[in-house]
């Protein structure tokens, strides 16, 4: 028989939510994107390699709709977006390079006086937004080991406090 008792999953609270999106600078373009990666995962739950798939195609903001193509176990589904992170895509979307397979993708900075060449991008690894949320986790304070899955955990979490059904989210 085990008798090693499972850890509960590491969450923020609303206020460390709070904290970790406002880290981001939107003032730079890479800080839309980061913003944004943040607000899809912890808001609506993507899992980071649902996050590095999605693709332009898969997002319609005038719906507010993003499909998971693909997913774990090869299921597809689709996900109201909140009008929060709607915005935070939007913005995104807006500063994106335009021709890009995905739609999180690398920026490419080829200086060209003020603007910068961003016609295209290469797809993010799941070990740079793995970085990435360390490195605002600990920026904005929070003293707890976060990974891209505390944020899933996190979304999860506030979802059952709102008296949903948590397998909804599978």
């Amino acid at each position: 028989m085990n008798t090693r008792r499972k850890k509960l999953p590491v969450v923020l609270e609303p206020e460390e939510v709070e904290k970790l999106l406002s880290i981001p600078n939107k003032r730079y373009i890479t800080g839309l994107r980061n913003k944004a990666i943040l607000a899809t995962m912890t808001n609506m739950g993507l899992r980071v390699s649902e996050v590095v798939k999605l693709r332009p195609g898969d997002i319609n903001l005038t719906k507010r709709n993003l499909r998971v193509v693909n997913g774990k176990g090869g299921v597809d589904r689709d996900i109201t977006i909140p009008i929060n992170t709607a915005e935070a895509l939007r913005e995104w979307k807006k500063a994106k390079p335009k021709n890009s397979k995905y739609f999180f993708t690398t920026i490419k900075n080829k200086n060209q006086g003020n603007r910068f060449d961003s016609s295209q991008g290469s797809q993010l690894s799941v070990r740079y937004i793995q970085f990435m949320v360390k490195r605002y986790a600990k920026k904005a304070g929070i003293d707890k080991d976060i990974t891209p899955h505390t944020l899933r955990h996190t979304f999860a979490t506030s979802f059952i406090r709102q008296g949903q059904n948590v397998m909804k989210l599978k």
